[in-house]
């Protein structure tokens, strides 16, 4: 094989690996049960607004009257943005009722995002997440 080829092939290969590598880094969700969502209200206790998806953690009492933490993880802030969101939309001590896919292992864990995905606040305020 001439060198000419020999770097043409290496380029080639070099390139598909650079490129599809962050296709091979997105996760499906899989582990949410996105046919039976389920709506739980609770107080907001931190939210993590990064990419790839931004996290809103809730304390929600459970039917025994037990607190149970939850870890909702959500969409891009880009994507929450472009549904008017911002990094202060939630915080901290807020009261709010989420509409989210829930871990199909029981676990206190869920994604909120696309056209069932959406906080409503104690006056009735209602922030959507579709993918636009």
């Amino acid at each position: 094989m001439d060198l000419k080829k020999l770097v043409a092939s290496f380029v080639l290969i070099a390139s598909l690996l650079i490129f599809s590598g962050s296709m091979l880094a997105h996760h499906g969700n899989v582990a949410y049960d996105e046919i039976h969502p389920i709506t739980i209200a609770g107080t907001v206790t931190e939210v993590v607004w990064a990419n790839p998806h931004v996290q809103i953690f809730l304390d929600v009492k459970d039917d025994k009257g037990k607190i149970v933490s939850w870890g909702i993880e959500s969409q891009s802030p880009g994507i929450l943005h472009r549904n008017g969101w911002n990094k202060s939309s939630i915080k901290q001590g807020d009261q709010i009722t989420i509409t989210l896919a829930p871990s199909k292992n029981g676990a206190p864990v869920g994604f909120s995002g696309g056209n069932t995905g959406k906080v409503v606040f104690t006056d009735g305020r209602v922030l959507r997440m579709n993918e636009r």
